[in-house]
């Protein structure tokens, strides 16, 4: 494992440390985590490749065919919404 590094922000707005103070209240985290996990969330994350994603779609819309029908998917799709 590599040593922890030190960033320093210089500038940040006052908005922005208001949202992260917030954030990292509603999370139960010191204001430096709530940074760590934005930052990881924002630059950890995997890229989705769109066609992959559209492929598997339509390989689960293949596979529930006949499955269900329109009405039952439209009630499942509103069930719970107002």
């Amino acid at each position: 494992m590599q040593p922890a590094r030190t960033l320093t922000i210089k500038n940040l707005p006052s908005a922005i440390h208001r949202r992260l103070a917030a954030r990292a209240a509603e999370h139960e985290r010191s204001l430096n985590s709530e940074v760590i996990a934005c930052l990881k969330a924002a630059v950890m994350a995997e890229r989705i490749d769109p066609e992959a994603l559209l492929d598997r779609a339509r390989a689960l819309r293949r596979e529930m065919k006949g499955r269900i029908s329109d009405i039952e998917l439209r009630r499942a799709k509103s069930r719970g919404r107002p």
